[in-house]
Formats: C-alpha cells, sequence, structure tokens
C-alpha cells in the first residue's frame, strides 16, 4: 500500500470518535435546553407561590340549624290528685288499693255515715211537719178571705192569716232545701274517680275513722294519678326561651327503662321568664300508654330549638387570639384584613358571631401567625381539588387540577 494512502486511513480512523463524540454532545445538548428551561419555568412558579401564599378559605354562613339543649325534668301524671272525705265517717267498703287502675266514675271507698244518715230522717221529719202547718196555714186563710168578703173580719185580721201562711211556705222551702243537702252529703259517702288512672297511695283501711275535708296535716284518703300521659316540666334558659314554641317535638330519655327516646310535645309555656333563674318554665307531654314510664321518674329531655336564622356561625378553626382580642381574617380579593369579632354560643367545631362579620364573608381557616392586614393571599375554597403544590397555569389561565 502506497505510504500517502496508509497515512489516509491512518487520519480517518482518528477523526470517527471525534466524530461520535460531537454528535453525542450534539443529541445531549439538545435534550438538555428544554429541561433546563421547564426546571427554570418551575423554579419561577415556586418562586411566585413562595411570595404570595395559598390560604384555605370558607364562608360566614347564617344559622339555619337548631340549638340541641339537654335538660333535667321529673316525670309526673298529667292529673294528680288527693282524694278527701266530704263528710266524717267510717270505711264501709275500700274498692281499690295501690297500683290499681281505675276509670273515671269508678268507686273507690264507701263511707258509712251514721250521723249524717239520722240527720237526713230528721230532717224528712221535719219537712212533713212544716208541710202539714203550710195545708193548714192555707185552709185557714181562704176560710178568712171568705169571712172578710161578708165583712166579719177585719181587713187587719187577714193580712195577719196570709203572713202566717207565706211563712209556713217559706218553712216548707226550707225544710226541703235541708232534706235536699242532707241526701247529697250521703252521696258523698261513695268516694268515686274524678278521671282515668292509677292508685299510687292510701292511708286508710276498713273501719278507719274519716274526718272530713282537707285540713293542715290531714292526710289523704288516696292519690290518683292520670298515666297514659304524662308530663315533664323544664326550665329552658332565656337564650333560647323566645324560640320555643308550642308544638315542638322532644325526646324523653330514662335510664332505666333502655336506651329508647319517648317522643313528647311542647303543649304550653309560662310565657314569661322567672326572674330568680332566668328561665321559662316549659311543659311536655308524652303519650305513655303502655305506662313503661313512671310518675316520680328523673328525666333528661332533648329539644332542638329552631334557629332565628339571624346568629352568624364560623369555623371555630377560623379564630386567631392576640393580644389585641379575638380577630379573623378575611380575604377582601386577593388581600388580608384581621378583623375583631365578638362571639356567642361555642358549638365545638363551629362558634357564633355577634358582630365583626356578615354573611357570605370569606374567611381564612388555620391562619398562619404571620398573618398581616395588607397581605396578598391565594384564596382557595376549602374542599376544592386545588391546592398549594399545584397553583394555577399562566399558560391557559386555568387552575392546574390534582392528579
Amino acid at each position: 500500500m502506497p505510504h500517502s494512502l496508509r497515512r489516509r486511513h491512518v487520519r480517518r480512523g482518528r477523526m470517527a470518535p471525534i466524530a461520535l463524540v460531537l454528535v453525542f454532545g450534539a443529541l445531549l445538548a439538545a435534550g438538555a435546553v428544554p429541561r433546563l428551561a421547564q426546571s427554570r419555568a418551575r423554579e419561577t412558579e415556586r418562586t411566585e407561590v413562595n411570595a404570595t401564599p395559598t390560604v384555605y378559605t370558607e364562608k360566614v354562613r347564617r344559622d339555619t340549624t337548631g340549638t340541641p339543649f339537654e335538660l333535667p325534668g321529673t316525670v309526673t301524671g298529667l292529673h294528680e290528685t288527693s282524694i278527701f272525705a266530704r263528710a266524717n265517717g267510717f270505711v264501709q267498703s275500700l274498692r281499690v288499693d295501690i297500683g290499681s287502675v281505675v276509670r273515671r266514675g269508678d268507686t273507690l271507698v264507701v263511707l258509712d255515715m251514721p250521723e249524717i244518715r239520722e240527720q237526713s230522717l230528721q230532717a224528712a221529719a221535719v219537712l212533713e211537719q212544716v208541710e202539714a202547718s203550710a195545708a193548714l196555714s192555707r185552709a185557714t186563710l181562704t176560710r178568712w178571705k171568705q169571712l172578710a168578703a161578708q165583712g166579719v173580719v177585719t181587713p187587719q185580721e187577714l193580712d195577719e192569716r196570709q203572713a202566717q201562711a207565706s211563712v209556713a211556705d217559706a218553712n216548707v222551702r226550707a225544710a226541703r232545701a235541708n232534706v235536699a243537702n242532707l241526701r247529697e252529703v250521703l252521696r258523698f259517702g261513695a268516694l268515686t274517680a274524678p278521671f282515668t288512672g292509677l292508685v299510687t297511695a292510701r292511708s286508710i283501711d276498713l273501719g278507719s275513722l274519716v274526718v272530713a275535708g282537707a285540713a293542715a296535716g290531714a292526710r289523704p284518703l288516696l292519690t290518683l294519678v292520670q298515666t297514659d300521659t304524662l308530663r315533664v316540666m323544664l326550665q329552658v334558659p332565656q337564650s333560647a326561651a323566645p324560640r320555643v314554641r308550642v308544638g315542638l317535638t322532644a325526646q324523653v330519655m330514662a335510664r332505666e327503662v333502655g336506651d329508647s327516646a319517648f317522643l313528647g310535645t311542647v303543649v304550653r309555656t309560662a310565657g314569661a321568664i322567672e326572674p330568680g333563674t332566668r328561665t321559662l318554665l316549659t311543659e311536655v307531654h308524652i303519650p305513655n300508654r303502655d305506662r313503661r314510664l313512671l310518675p316520680g321518674m328523673f328525666a333528661q329531655v332533648a329539644l332542638s330549638i329552631p334557629s332565628s336564622g339571624a346568629s352568624l356561625r364560623i369555623p371555630a378553626i377560623a379564630l386567631i387570639v392576640r393580644a389585641e382580642g379575638t380577630l379573623v381574617a378575611r380575604v377582601e380579593g386577593d388581600s388580608v384584613q384581621l378583623v375583631p369579632i365578638t362571639l356567642g354560643r361555642d358549638f365545638g367545631t363551629t362558634i357564633e358571631v355577634l358582630d365583626g362579620v356578615q354573611a357570605g364573608d370569606n374567611l381564612i381557616v388555620n391562619p398562619a401567625e404571620s398573618l398581616a392586614s395588607g397581605m396578598r393571599v391565594r384564596p382557595v375554597a376549602r374542599g376544592t381539588t386545588k391546592t398549594a403544590e399545584q397553583p394555577a397555569a399562566k399558560s391557559s389561565g386555568k387552575p392546574a387540577d390534582k392528579p
């Protein structure tokens, strides 16, 4: 092989690796430049995000939910009465005992009243006497009228006979009234139930002496309670009193009869706040036909007081407590305003606000300590898919979707 040809082959062998290196470098540069541009774009976006922090917001809403109240109360019968005697006597017949279920008009106790019985017989005899005397007076008056027509007697004598007949008639009416009164007293010897209910107490036995009336210290013969409908008297706090309405549903729970709740209804309120306790006396009625609830039980009554619609609620995690007081961070456009507020009732996850914000205001939840009025932020409604790690895409002007 000639020397020149050999040198040419050697030169080509040396150039081949250099050409490969150059081609590889060109390919590497072509792939690296776009990646560097993307990296710079991401860095720019990250810088902008850090400069304008993303915050999550929630709107102030009106209080449309009912306020639950659980109040203690004592279960009592719808009607509860003590039975006393209207006349003296002895217990002749006792037809009920404790636990007896009676209906209205049923006879509970029969009394033997010998004194009243004898007085009634005496009054009947007196009535016969005065009726006979009245009959004689009327007959005498008739004769004197005939004599007066003949001029035999003077008008004065006729008037006296007329007065005697009138007095006799009045005595008859008085005697009849006395007889009727004693007969009515004898009817009191049978004590009847004024309503359907349950006998819960008795203090008499056969042969017991019964004294009329309910004098101080006198014990009732029987106690009768209506149990098919029970009632609970509640003391509702003043804060909820204006919203308690007749017909409001209540749930009555007594631990001794299980976890099931008994449905009741508010039937009336006192209509005035008691100054000593600042509470409203409220009456709840509970149907109790199966008699599972017993009068005298302690119970918890759950009421859901309807909202007035005027109060506002905010998330509890929106509060900022600082030296200047309790604040919230309100978003106006893309800036923050720290607003002082006045708090009302605490409902756990939400809090009532009395002043400082309005319905529909956007408040920052979980606010950072570094927040200050005038700071620019990127608000995101709480619960949406937009997050701080994926800010709005500048190329399309739309927020990026969360993968």
